[in-house]
């Protein structure tokens, strides 16, 4: 009967055992997640910096080529003027076109749905799947024209395009992303939305029948 005086021993050895494992395990993982993290980091960095370099040496070439052209180099082409032709079109319809047609054709859609159905706030009406989409379809045109603005070769040399850049990035595609006009009563809505008014659009264009 004497191994009964024993069990108690055994079980709180076995508890101790039990709760060094689970130590060993905690620390373990802490170190595996620390590693983990490091590497990461590690790895972001380097990345970074490799972006970085290759952002300098091709910042670098672009003014030795500029520089080479200005001083009539024999057979050299400003291959950025060519590029910038091309796209300036583009850009342009994008900017006085695309993106104010889209914005007027969701606004006045979330004005006249609102009303159509007797909405006292227009946000009512914002995840119908026909306002939804045009509130991304600017979200999507406003990225669309950041991103051909980050590639245009004369872009530090401009700066309207510089200046309209900044507006996409700060006071179109953020504040059409989570836009504030919803949250207006219909009754005292103002005519133009936020970017509406950041785009300077004719109030007309949406009054218009």
């Amino acid at each position: 009967m004497a191994w009964l005086f024993l069990i108690p021993l055994v079980a709180v050895a076995l508890l101790f055992g039990l709760l060094a494992l689970l130590w060993l395990a905690d620390s373990g993982f802490s170190y595996v997640a620390w590693a983990l993290n490091t590497l990461e980091e590690d790895l972001q960095a380097g990345v970074a910096g490799a972006r970085e370099k290759l952002f300098r040496r091709a910042a670098r070439k672009h003014v030795e080529r500029r520089f080479a052209v200005a001083a009539g180099a024999t057979g050299t082409v400003d291959h950025d003027a060519v590029e910038a032709t091309k796209q300036m079109p583009a850009l342009r319809r994008l900017f006085d076109q695309a993106l104010p047609d889209a914005v007027v054709h969701c606004l006045r859609l979330h004005q006249k749905s609102a009303g159509a159905v007797g909405a006292r706030y227009i946000f009512e009406v914002a995840y119908e799947p026909e306002c939804y989409g045009l509130r991304q379809r600017v979200v999507e045109l406003g990225a669309a024209a950041m991103g051909m603005l980050e590639r245009y070769p004369y872009l530090v040399e401009d700066e309207d395009l510089m200046a309209y850049l900044i507006v996409l990035r700060t006071e179109v595609v953020p504040v059409c992303s989570n836009c504030p006009y919803l949250q207006y009563r219909l009754d005292t809505a103002p005519l133009l939305c936020p970017t509406a008014t950041t785009l300077k659009i004719d109030p007309r264009r949406i009054t218009k029948k």
